[in-house]
């Protein structure tokens, strides 16, 4: 059980896209490093931002935050993350004890139908919190710099290539 006297973490609000979402992006809650700099995938060893680049969806990661967020979105892709708070000492996924659902299903329900992202395969705690949003999902692989598959340039180039054949799937890309 979470110890009452630490307070919970707030996340960050969503990057929608203006019109149409064709892929909403959803981690499970942002680092410590992200909720300081107020950037979904703020930490410089993410490899979000790469992954994205190579994907075609942002022309340069060294780019300010701001235009990688608007050449995203231009793409009809949004961010968001399972929770919209939680209870954890530092920031691994594993060191979650209370977590708050963000309104995923409200989200749908305005601006569905599109396609769901699962940063990190998190597709138990999808459908658990939000087994009656009928979207088209893709379990991918984490771009946290934890899991060993950026370790090797055959083992990046593998989730890189995840990533990209559901991008290629959901925007026709």
């Amino acid at each position: 059980m979470a110890d009452p006297s630490k307070p919970a973490q707030d996340g960050l609000a969503a990057l929608l896209p203006r019109g149409v979402i064709r892929a909403l992006i959803l981690g499970s809650f942002p680092s410590q490093v992200s909720l300081r700099k107020q950037e979904y995938y703020g930490h410089a060893q993410n490899w979000f931002w790469r992954v994205l680049e190579a994907c075609g969806l942002i022309d340069d990661v060294t780019s300010p935050y701001p235009e990688r967020v608007r050449q995203l979105t231009r793409h009809g892709v949004a961010v968001w993350d399972l929770y919209a708070a939680v209870e954890r000492e530092g920031s691994g996924d594993d060191q979650i004890r209370t977590a708050v659902p963000n309104d995923v299903d409200g989200l749908w329900r305005e601006s569905g139908p599109f396609a769901v992202l699962l940063n990190g395969r998190r597709d138990r705690e999808w459908r658990g919190r939000f087994a009656e949003v009928p979207a088209q999902t893709f379990a991918l692989p984490s771009t946290s710099p934890r899991p060993l598959h950026w370790n090797t340039p055959e083992s990046r180039a593998a989730a890189i290539e995840e990533w990209r054949l559901a991008f290629a799937e959901v925007l026709n890309h």
